[in-house]
């Protein structure tokens, strides 16, 4: 998630968006290789239908759910110590807040895979939607799920904000996989949801996602080689981990 998907998120809420810039987020990662394929394909017939959008398209690397966005404080705020300190042991945020967010996450991913072990820690991605015009994205058709997600997010928000990392925007989460999004120079494209009305049920209905761990990503890091975001820190899932 990037700092713009983070402003974007849930614009069809009429609440302000925080003001705190948030520069980390709790993640569910993509990783079933056959559920990204058709989630690229989705873009692609999306693209063909609309030409314009392809500037939006979000980089498949990177697909994933986000649970909660957060500001953690660096060392410093410069550029240069940002992008030199992915190695180092606090990856660059203060001791304090690195560990805090690294026992957060550990206490979340047993709450997370409490709830999300009534599901197979699974998720059916078959539905496409949209915020305000200005993000796509692909989400559960299935109620159960939606809520399941929605109560592990909530968990995750309550257990950082026991630690003193209070999520950075206010409005509750909502699950989704982003396909495009405006960033810098093109919030002028609006994103119709006649872009995607044309798709079939066979089209949308992209797979059954299997989590494994959750993760706390950073929104300012360098991403890795294999495309996906910086991860400060990780935790297996109940089930990975037997």
């Amino acid at each position: 998630m990037s700092s713009s998907e983070a402003k974007n998120q849930e614009l069809s809420s009429p609440k302000k968006r925080a003001q705190v810039q948030p520069n980390a987020f709790v993640s569910l990662q993509i990783t079933n290789s056959q559920v990204r394929e058709k989630l690229k394909n989705n873009q692609k017939l999306m693209i063909e239908n609309d030409k314009s959008i392809s500037k939006l398209q979000v980089k498949p690397e990177t697909f994933h759910f986000t649970l909660m966005v957060m500001k953690l404080e660096l060392k410093s705020e410069t550029l240069r110590t940002r992008l030199e300190s992915t190695s180092a042991d606090s990856h660059g945020f203060l001791e304090s807040h690195f560990d805090l967010s690294k026992k957060a996450l550990e206490e979340s991913s047993k709450e997370v895979s409490k709830i999300l072990s009534k599901l197979n820690f699974q998720f059916n991605l078959d539905k496409v939607s949209n915020f305000g015009k200005e993000v796509v994205f692909v989400t559960m058709g299935n109620e159960a799920e939606v809520i399941a997600f929605k109560e592990a997010a909530e968990r995750v928000r309550n257990i950082f904000q026991d630690h003193g990392l209070p999520s950075t925007d206010s409005r509750s989460a909502s699950p989704h996989v982003t396909l495009f999004k405006p960033s810098r120079g093109n919030y002028h494209i609006k994103l119709q949801p006649e872009v995607y009305q044309h798709l079939s049920a066979e089209a949308t209905n992209c797979g059954t996602e299997t989590f494994h761990s959750l993760q706390l990503c950073s929104m300012t890091h360098p991403k890795q080689e294999n495309g996906y975001y910086h991860v400060i820190h990780e935790e297996l899932l109940s089930h990975a981990s037997v």
